[in-house]
């Protein structure tokens, strides 16, 4: 019987989750390196984190109802915020340094959603100390401070002190998942997590999802978030 196309987008998303999981423990045990990334260390987590629409159909879809209401909370905030901001150069890293936490955090630091959370908070760890993650802590490295940081970073690294192999894994993934969403659906949608989670709640943008890509694009376009640097992306 051929699966649905929910079923088998969902099966696809934790089949991409499986499989950069296994590439990563791999990687780290073949190197011996020991990531300092734990449970409540959520430095990382003040980020905009991208995803595709299969992937925020699935984190969606494990959410509690309390979690998916506060998620929406903040998606709706900041699709506005893309909307005034997304032709803007630095508005990610601007964002990031205002320290807004991810609305799937939990107050002792934790992810309420670990199991489901998307490829690109995956690919996020580094080996060196858990602080230098923290929003605004390498633009505030000066002199001896800084040289000390600088002095750590191993060809590993990169960007700065995280690690470059599960890092580009994650982003080679994510591709691999869109090309899959594209076969499948016919097009996906990339945007900001908690703005799509908050969009699938959207009776207009459901309508919209059935209606295809173009319907998909018009939409986005006329609520002002399609395209520019940092917009949403349809294809």
């Amino acid at each position: 019987m051929k699966k649905d196309l929910t079923t088998y987008l969902s099966e696809a998303v934790q089949s991409a989750h499986d499989q950069l999981e296994r590439r990563i423990a791999a990687y780290l045990a073949g190197k011996e390196l020991g990531i300092s990334c734990r449970k409540g260390c959520a430095f990382c987590c003040h980020a905009l984190v991208t995803l595709s629409l299969a992937e925020a159909e699935y984190l969606r879809g494990h959410l509690s109802p309390e979690g998916l209401e506060h998620v929406q909370g903040v998606g709706q905030k900041r699709l506005q915020r893309i909307a005034r901001e997304k032709n803007t150069p630095d508005f990610p890293t601007r964002y990031f340094l205002e320290a807004h936490p991810c609305p799937l955090l939990t107050q002792d630091g934790a992810c309420s959603a670990y199991a489901h959370r998307p490829l690109a908070c995956r690919g996020v760890l580094t080996d060196l100390q858990a602080r230098y993650c923290s929003p605004g802590a390498i633009p505030a490295l000066k002199g001896t401070q800084r040289k000390a940081y600088l002095g750590q970073l191993e060809p590993h690294h990169g960007p700065e002190h995280y690690l470059k192999i599960p890092w580009r894994a994650s982003e080679q993934a994510a591709r691999r998942l869109w090309r899959r969403e594209q076969g499948a659906r016919g097009f996906t949608v990339i945007g900001e997590l908690a703005s799509m989670i908050y969009l699938l709640g959207q009776a207009d943008f459901r309508k919209a999802l059935s209606g295809g890509q173009k319907a998909v694009r018009d939409y986005l376009r006329s609520q002002g978030l399609l395209g520019g640097e940092w917009g949403f992306w349809v294809g």
